[in-house]
C-alpha cells in the first residue's frame, strides 16, 4: 500500500463522525445544543439546494428536519421523506394520506412520527424504518396529541384520548403501551437523563421516570420544563409568573431563580441562551447572571448552538444571526430565517425552513 493511500486512510479514520440532530431540540433533553458539530464554519457558506416541505392540503404544515446517520428526514408534500443531505435528492418517500405532522424523532433505526388527521378528529403514532421508510407499527391515539419525546426505548406522548389530559409511554420496539398517567400534561415535554416533568391537576407538577411513569418527586408549584442541561442533571423551568428557574432534576431542589421570563432556553454546559423580544440573552448557567446579549432585526426565535457558533432566527424572513457562542461577537449570517422554526445544524450543514421550503447551507 502506497504511503499516500495510507495517509488518506489514517486521515479518514481521524475525522470525527458526522453529528446527528435526531429530535427537535437536538435530543430528548431539548438543549438545542449540538456539541458534536465541529466541521461547519461560516467561511464560504452558501445555499446548496432547496425543496418544498408540504403539499396542497391546508392541514399540512412543514416541520424542521432531523439528521440521523447520514440522512435528512423531513416532512414532504403528501408525506414524509428521507433525503441525501448533500444534494436534497430523495432516498425514500412514504405517503401520509390527509395527515399533517406534529412531531418527528429518529432513534434505534426508526423514524417515529406523531401525526394528526386533516379533519382534526384523531392522531396517530407511527414508526417507520429509517433506512427504507417501510411502516413498522402504528397506534391510533383516539384524540388530539400535542407533543412527543423519545428516550431509553420509550416514546412518550402528551395525549388527549377522549379529550382527557394524559401522558402515555409506548415501547419504541413495537408500539405497545407501557404506562399512562391520566390528569397530567407534558407541557415542554423533554427528558432530563430519563426524567420527565409533568404538570398535574391542581396546578402542581411532578417528575416521573420515562421508562415506568413512576413518580420521582413532586412540587406544589406550577412548573413546566423549558429546557435541560446537556448532562440531564437540571430542568430549566417556568411556571406561574413565567420566571426562569434552574432545578435539580433528581430531587426538585431549586439551584437559582431569575426574574427573567423565558418561554424556552438553549443550554450548553456553562451558558444559557434565552430569546427575549428582539434579542438573545446569554446567562451564566451557574448563577443565572446575564453575561451579554445580541440584538436581532426582529422578534427572536429559539437559538441553536452548534460547535462554537450560536444561530438565532428572528421574524418571518429576517436575516439569521450567527455569533461566537462564548463572546457574542458577530461572525456571519444573513440567510432568511423564521422565528417559529429553529435551525438544524448537523453533519457540517445548516438547514433552515419556514414551514414551506427547506434550504441547505454549507
Amino acid at each position: 500500500m502506497s504511503s499516500v493511500l495510507v495517509a488518506a486512510v489514517v486521515a479518514a479514520l481521524l475525522l470525527p463522525p458526522p453529528s446527528d440532530w435526531a429530535q427537535p431540540g437536538y435530543g430528548p433533553g431539548a438543549t438545542y445544543y449540538n456539541p458534536a458539530e465541529t466541521t461547519l464554519t461560516t467561511e464560504n457558506i452558501g445555499k446548496k439546494w432547496e425543496v418544498s416541505t408540504h403539499g396542497a392540503p391546508d392541514c399540512e404544515i412543514g416541520r424542521e428536519p432531523l439528521v440521523y446517520r447520514g440522512s435528512l428526514y423531513t416532512s414532504a408534500p403528501g408525506g414524509v421523506a428521507a433525503l441525501d443531505p448533500a444534494t436534497g435528492n430523495r432516498r425514500w418517500f412514504t405517503r401520509l394520506v390527509r395527515r399533517g405532522i406534529t412531531r418527528m424523532a429518529v432513534a434505534d433505526g426508526k423514524l417515529v412520527t406523531l401525526t394528526y388527521t386533516c379533519d382534526g378528529q384523531g392522531s396517530f403514532l407511527t414508526a417507520f424504518s429509517a433506512a427504507t421508510g417501510g411502516r413498522l407499527w402504528e397506534v391510533p391515539l383516539g384524540g388530539p396529541a400535542q407533543d412527543m419525546v423519545v428516550d431509553r426505548g420509550v416514546v412518550v406522548v402528551d395525549t388527549r384520548p377522549d379529550y382527557t389530559l394524559s401522558t402515555t409511554g409506548y415501547r419504541l420496539g413495537d408500539g405497545g403501551r407501557l404506562w399512562r398517567l391520566t390528569g397530567t400534561r407534558g407541557d415542554g415535554l423533554l427528558s432530563a437523563n430519563g426524567r420527565l416533568l409533568l404538570r398535574t391537576e391542581g396546578n402542581t407538577a411532578r417528575a416521573v421516570d420515562v421508562t415506568t411513569g413512576r413518580t420521582i418527586w413532586q412540587t406544589p408549584l406550577n412548573w413546566y420544563a423549558v429546557g435541560s442541561d446537556p448532562a440531564g442533571s437540571r430542568f430549566y423551568v417556568s411556571g406561574t409568573g413565567g420566571a426562569l428557574t434552574a432545578v435539580n432534576a433528581a430531587d426538585g431542589s431549586v439551584i437559582w431563580r431569575s426574574a427573567l421570563p423565558a418561554p424556552g432556553v438553549t443550554a450548553d454546559d456553562r451558558r444559557l441562551y434565552v430569546p427575549r423580544y428582539r434579542s438573545v440573552l446569554c446567562l451564566d448557567a451557574a448563577t443565572g447572571r446575564k453575561l451579554w446579549s445580541v440584538h436581532l432585526p426582529d422578534a427572536a426565535g429559539q437559538p441553536v448552538r452548534a460547535g462554537n457558533l450560536l444561530f438565532s432566527p428572528s421574524g418571518l424572513g429576517s436575516p439569521l444571526s450567527i455569533v461566537d457562542a462564548v463572546t457574542g461577537r458577530g461572525v456571519h449570517g444573513g440567510m432568511p430565517s423564521d422565528q417559529h422554526y429553529p435551525p438544524t445544524v448537523a453533519g457540517g450543514r445548516l438547514f433552515l425552513t419556514d414551514g414551506d421550503r427547506l434550504r441547505a447551507y454549507f
